[in-house]
C-alpha cells in the first residue's frame, strides 16, 4: 500500500543468508501499562553468539545460547502476556522509548541492523514484515496491539442498490433495518436513536439476532444519549458491546454500518438524530441487496465484536463517565427521494486494510470526473488530496465541497482559496468550496464521493489517522445511475439549491436536476 505513515521506523540494515547477519523482527516499545511494562523486542539470530542490543546510551548483551527467533523483554512475565511463545529476560537494561529511539542489534561488536522511530504509538506493534493499511513504506509498519487485517474478497455483484441522500431521506435508514427476519449487525461510532433501537428490540423480540458494537471511546467522552440507548437495548435482552478494552486494536471504531439478513446498510453518518434520523447532517446512503457482500460486512463486524478489547456494555457501563447530548429537532425539505438502481459491482473497503490505497488507486484512474464531498481534509499533503489535485492536472474535472459548520469554516475556507489559487495559476480544472446549505441541511458530514461512473459511501474521514489506525467501512458502488443520482444531489449543493441550468461540468450535454434527482448522464452545472 502506497503513503508513509508518519511515525514509520526506518531500518539501516537488511536481512541476509550470512551467518554473522541478524534482524530487529518486532518492537513493542509503549503497551497500556503503568512504565511501559510487558513491552518487548523480537530478533532473528541466525546462529548463536556473541549478540548485543544498544540504543546508543544502554547497551546489553542478549543470551549466549539464544538463536533463531527470539523474543526479548526487561519484564519476561509481563510480555509473555502478548506473545505465545518463550520470552527470554533481556540480561542488561534497555528500554524501548515511547518518544524515538534507535535500536541496534550488534554481532561481535559490529552493527548488523537498526531500526529508528521518532513515536512509538500507544499500544501499537512495529514489525518489520508488515505493510499494507497504510502503516509502513516497505521496511515494516505499526499496527494496533491484537490488530490482524481482515481479508478482503473481491468485488460481488451485480446487485440491486438502494441510494439516498439525508436529510431528504429520513426513512430510508430506519426502513433498512425493520422487517429483518434472521439477524441485524449494527456497528457505529455512536447510537443515540430511540426509533433505530426500538426496531432493534422489535426484532428481538420476533426471534431475530440482534447484535451491536459502538465505540467506547469517542472524542468528547461517551455520550448520555448513546448510555440510554444502550441501556434500553440490555434491558430489551440485547447485549450491546463497546471498543472500551485496555489493549485497542483502533484508534475509534468509527464505522456506520448494519446487515440485515442478506442486506447490507453503508452510511456516512451516525445512529443519531442529527444523522440518520434526518435532523441535521447532510449524508449519503447505501443499501446493496447482495448476500455476498452481506456476508463479507458480517465476518467484518464478527471479528470486531468478538476480540478482547469489545466488551459487554453491562460490564462497560459501570466504569464509563457520560456527557449530556445535544438533541436534534431540525426538520429539513426533501429534494431527494431514494432511487432503486443496480451496481455492475460493489466492493467492500476497510480501514486500516485497504480504504486509503484503494481510493487513491480510482482516483488515480479517473478519466472525466471527481467529486468529493467530506466535512474536511488534512490539506493538500494528505494523500488523497494530492491523488484528486493529480487527476486535475491531468485535466480530470474536479470538485471537493467541505463543511460550513462553525468548528470547520474557517480552516476549510482558507484551505478552499489556496487551491482555488493554484487551480488558476496553472489552469487546473480543480474547484474547492465551503458548502452553505441554504436551509436544506444543517451541515456536511458525508464522506463520499462519485469517480466516472462508480460512488463511494463510508465513514472514512480524510486524514492519516483515520486511514491508518481507525475501523471505517466503505462501499463502492460501480453503477452510473448510482453516480448520477450523487451527482445531481452534489450539483444542488454545490449550487446551494435550485435548479440546476445546463451549462455542463465538461462541456457535455445539458442536464437538469429538478426536485426528484434522475438523470442519465454525467454532465451537471456546478457554476
Amino acid at each position: 500500500m502506497g503513503g508513509t505513515f508518519p511515525n514509520a521506523p526506518s531500518s539501516s540494515g537488511t536481512p541476509n543468508e550470512t551467518p554473522s547477519n541478524g534482524t530487529i523482527v518486532e518492537l513493542y516499545p509503549n503497551p497500556v501499562a503503568d512504565g511501559d511494562v510487558g513491552e518487548y523486542l523480537i530478533v532473528d539470530l541466525p546462529v548463536a553468539g556473541n549478540w548485543s542490543l544498544s540504543d546508543g546510551h544502554h547497551e546489553t548483551p542478549l543470551p549466549r545460547n539464544a538463536s533463531g527467533r527470539t523474543i526479548l523483554s526487561r519484564n519476561p512475565e509481563a510480555a509473555a502476556a502478548h506473545v505465545d511463545d518463550e520470552v527470554l529476560r533481556l540480561p542488561g537494561y534497555l528500554p524501548l522509548a515511547d518518544d524515538g529511539d534507535r535500536i541496534t542489534l550488534a554481532f561481535e561488536g559490529i552493527a548488523v541492523d537498526s531500526v529508528r522511530y521518532e513515536r512509538a504509538p500507544e499500544a501499537e506493534v512495529w514489525n518489520r514484515e508488515w505493510e499494507g493499511g497504510g502503516y509502513g513504506t516497505g521496511r515494516g509498519g505499526w499496527r494496533p496491539y491484537g490488530y490482524e487485517p481482515h481479508d478482503l474478497p473481491g468485488p460481488h455483484g451485480p446487485a440491486d442498490v438502494d441510494v439516498f441522500v439525508l436529510p431528504d431521506a429520513s426513512e430510508a435508514p430506519h426502513s433498512a433495518v425493520t422487517g429483518a427476519e434472521e439477524r441485524i449487525l449494527l456497528a457505529g461510532y455512536t447510537f443515540e436513536s430511540a426509533r433505530i433501537a426500538e426496531a432493534l428490540i422489535a426484532a428481538h423480540r420476533r426471534g431475530v439476532t440482534v447484535r451491536v458494537l459502538v465505540e467506547g471511546r469517542p472524542v468528547g467522552g461517551f455520550s448520555g444519549g448513546t448510555a440510554r440507548t444502550l441501556d434500553r437495548l440490555l434491558e430489551a435482552g440485547i447485549e450491546p458491546r463497546v471498543l472500551a478494552g485496555d489493549r485497542r486494536r483502533f484508534s475509534f471504531h468509527h464505522p456506520k454500518y448494519a446487515v440485515v439478513d442478506d442486506r447490507a446498510v453503508v452510511l456516512t453518518e451516525n445512529w443519531k438524530p442529527s444523522g440518520t434520523g434526518g435532523a441535521g447532517n447532510r449524508g449519503w446512503g447505501a443499501v446493496v441487496h447482495d448476500g455476498g457482500f452481506a456476508a463479507d460486512l458480517a465476518d467484518v463486524f464478527d471479528r470486531d465484536a468478538s476480540a478482547g478489547d469489545a466488551i459487554p456494555w453491562r460490564r462497560a457501563r459501570s466504569n464509563l463517565t457520560t456527557h449530556g447530548s445535544t438533541r436534534s429537532t431540525e426538520e429539513y425539505p426533501t429534494r431527494f427521494e431514494p432511487r432503486r438502481t443496480t451496481a455492475n459491482e460493489v466492493e467492500l473497503l476497510l480501514a486500516p486494510e485497504n480504504a486509503a490505497d484503494r481510493l487513491t488507486e480510482r482516483i488515480d484512474a479517473a478519466d472525466d470526473r471527481i467529486l468529493v464531498m467530506v466535512p474536511r481534509t488534512a490539506g493538500p499533503e494528505w494523500r488523497l488530496l494530492e491523488a484528486v489535485i493529480r487527476a486535475a492536472d491531468r485535466g480530470v474535472e474536479s470538485r471537493v465541497l467541505l463543511s460550513n459548520a462553525w468548528y470547520d469554516r474557517e480552516e476549510n475556507a482558507a484551505l478552499a482559496a489556496r487551491l482555488n489559487r493554484r487551480a488558476d495559476r496553472e489552469g487546473l480544472p480543480l474547484s474547492v468550496a465551503v458548502t452553505e446549505p441554504r436551509g436544506r441541511y444543517g451541515k456536511i458530514h458525508a464522506k463520499g464521493m462519485v469517480i466516472d461512473d462508480s460512488v463511494v459511501i463510508g465513514s472514512l474521514n480524510w486524514n492519516e489517522a483515520a486511514a491508518t489506525t481507525n475501523r471505517e467501512v466503505l462501499v463502492v458502488l460501480e453503477s452510473p445511475q448510482a453516480a448520477s443520482y450523487f451527482e445531481a444531489t452534489y450539483a444542488a449543493d454545490w449550487r446551494g439549491g435550485g435548479v440546476q441550468l445546463p451549462i455542463g461540468l465538461a462541456g457535455g450535454v445539458a442536464i437538469a436536476a429538478a426536485t426528484v434527482a434522475v438523470v442519465a448522464r454525467r454532465e451537471v452545472s456546478f457554476v
